[in-house]
């Protein structure tokens, strides 16, 4: 900025007064804040609003990754959460101004010091007379004021807020959909170039490094040669009946499932990091005797899947057929039961026959109002058991599944029993 622009001690001395402020009362130093020139505005600077978490994750040196795709509204992720980002306006502009001068720096210590002390032997009447005296002083003979120019680096009359939001992973099974395992002898047919490693889902999925791996590991991807595949449905039913045929073939407890003869004896029918994983998925460690830890399956699970697996087939099933052909399939020992069947089957005990029928959650079409309409079009009316499984991906802290069902649909009394229908019948 040219000089004949800038003021002078004089100047400033007419703003105070001006202002009727008294000098003495203010630090000797007067910073003036200059505007840039409008080609020199930074435009690329942005203001974000942070809450205690993401202030330290700063602090600590830590990543901050903004994430989303040009048609996709961005989140900040950190290494463990995921914030949404909207834009608020100010009130007031804001400035920034690098190294703007504050308290201390300025002798402002040292001014309200002084004060104080004459503050402390003045009477209120010999205040309020120097108060006047003030006034009429004259500024004339003091030295000039320590004058420092500040430049504004850029204005702002927005910024971002950010609140902590569910990961938004619905993404992470359309990518991983079309790269299906199906088995050693069909990976010819594989399109490579839909294959994603963990840097691309990292990438493309709007979630933090924690949340990435949970999901990874609910949806049971697995790591095959540096690429997350998930498992076609056949094949992943062909490994489990290996594993499980095992545990008659050995005659083990269901407690005691050895993972090193389990790994030995299936060795040249599965690759290695699908049978690793697929153990993994559905066992759990259960005795230690000497050096050896045995495992347990998950029944719930094992009997879950094999239940999909009867369910595979187009149309309903008489109910009484259907719960004995699924005892019948799952290994001795574990036991199958009906509450297993929610979020993967329906069950109308209305008709004669009664009558079972799949119905997967995952399924169903991701726009809630989209899945609402197909479940009441499914079933006119739901208990909030039958319903939960298929609306609690919407629900959080704020908003849980019956408030969900407020919002979206209608209850009523049905035998004594809270039921909800469409909000809008016809």
């Amino acid at each position: 900025m040219d000089s004949c622009h800038e003021r002078s001690s004089e100047d400033v001395r007419k703003v105070i007064k001006t202002a009727k402020l008294h000098e003495s009362e203010l630090t000797e130093v007067t910073q003036i804040l200059r505007f840039p020139d409008p080609s020199q505005q930074n435009d690329n600077l942005r203001l974000m609003l942070l809450d205690d978490n993401l202030l330290k994750e700063i602090e600590a040196g830590n990543q901050l990754i903004f994430k989303g795709d040009p048609d996709e509204n961005a989140v900040l992720c950190t290494s463990s959460k995921t914030y949404d980002i909207k834009e608020a306006e100010t009130s007031n502009s804001l400035l920034l101004v690098p190294e703007l001068l504050f308290a201390a720096s300025t002798g402002l210590d040292e001014t309200i010091a002084n004060n104080s002390i004459e503050g402390d032997s003045d009477s209120s009447f010999d205040k309020s007379n120097a108060s006047l005296n003030k006034s009429a002083d004259s500024d004339d003979r003091k030295p000039p004021r320590e004058i420092v120019h500040k430049d504004i680096r850029s204005t702002f009359f927005t910024y971002y807020e950010l609140k902590p939001c569910k990961p938004r992973l619905s993404k992470l099974m359309k990518l991983l959909e079309a790269s299906r395992y199906r088995g050693p002898e069909l990976e010819y047919a594989v399109d490579k170039s839909k294959l994603y490693n963990y840097e691309d889902l990292s990438d493309q999925i709007q979630a933090s490094k924690a949340e990435l791996d949970e999901e990874l590991t609910n949806i049971q991807a697995i790591k095959i040669d540096n690429y997350y595949r998930l498992l076609e449905f056949d094949y992943e039913f062909r490994v489990l009946s290996h594993l499980l045929d095992l545990i008659e073939e050995n005659s083990w407890p269901l407690d005691k499932i050895s993972k090193e003869a389990t790994l030995e004896s299936l060795k040249d029918l599965v690759p290695n990091s699908i049978l690793e994983a697929m153990f993994e998925f559905y066992t759990n460690a259960s005795v230690v005797e000497g050096d050896t830890q045995y495992y347990e399956y998950k029944q719930d699970k094992v009997c879950q899947f094999l239940a999909r697996v009867l369910l595979k087939s187009a149309g309903k099933f008489n109910l009484t057929e259907f719960l004995q052909a699924w005892r019948d399939s799952v290994p001795e020992g574990m036991t199958t039961d009906e509450s297993l069947l929610s979020g993967i089957a329906l069950i109308d005990k209305t008709t004669t026959p009664q009558v079972v029928w799949g119905f997967a959650e995952s399924d169903l079409p991701e726009d809630i109002n989209q899945r609402f309409k197909v479940l009441f079009q499914t079933k006119a009316k739901w208990t909030v058991n039958e319903i939960s499984p298929y609306i609690q991906l919407y629900a959080t802290e704020k908003l849980n599944v019956n408030a969900l069902l407020t919002k979206y649909a209608r209850a009523s009394t049905q035998d004594g029993v809270r039921v909800f229908s469409a909000k809008h019948m016809k």
